[in-house]
């Protein structure tokens, strides 16, 4: 089945058809430029992660449920930006940020999420690190 797009730019107008494509499907998860995002996989800018759109994602899925309006754990809250940022924290400098340290740190006890929970992934943790690199914004 074709389907047809037309594109105008600056008054030339373009035609193409679209045909269904059969393709190998997109790297999961498990690689940094990926995230999944309610199972539907979707291509991230590693290295200037979005806020909204994949960190915040992220602390939602794996520290909200200790760390939220209701219990804030150790007085942190990871449901908005500004609670997030609002400890610790020092946009450029992940190796200062305490939280950047807690979801790296190899002592289990110490570690964030604690177990019984999994670690966040190599590629979250690395999208972290490069939105905290990146200076923390809120975008």
């Amino acid at each position: 089945m074709k389907r047809w797009i037309k594109l105008v730019l600056g008054g030339m107008t373009l035609s193409a058809a679209l045909s269904s494509c059969k393709h190998e499907p997109m790297p999961g998860p498990q690689d940094p430029g990926i995230i999944d995002s309610g199972g539907v996989s979707l291509p991230i800018d590693t290295a200037n992660p979005s806020f909204s759109n994949v960190i915040l994602p992220i602390f939602i899925a794996n520290c909200s449920g200790c760390h939220n309006d209701n219990l804030a754990n150790d007085g942190y809250n990871f449901t908005t930006y500004e609670k997030i940022k609002a400890k610790k924290f020092f946009p450029g400098n992940p190796d200062d940020t305490k939280l950047y340290e807690a979801i790296t740190d190899d002592d289990e006890a110490d570690r964030m999420p604690q177990a019984p929970n999994p670690r966040l992934s190599s590629g979250q943790i690395l999208l972290i690190r490069n939105w905290i690199l990146q200076g923390a914004q809120n975008n």
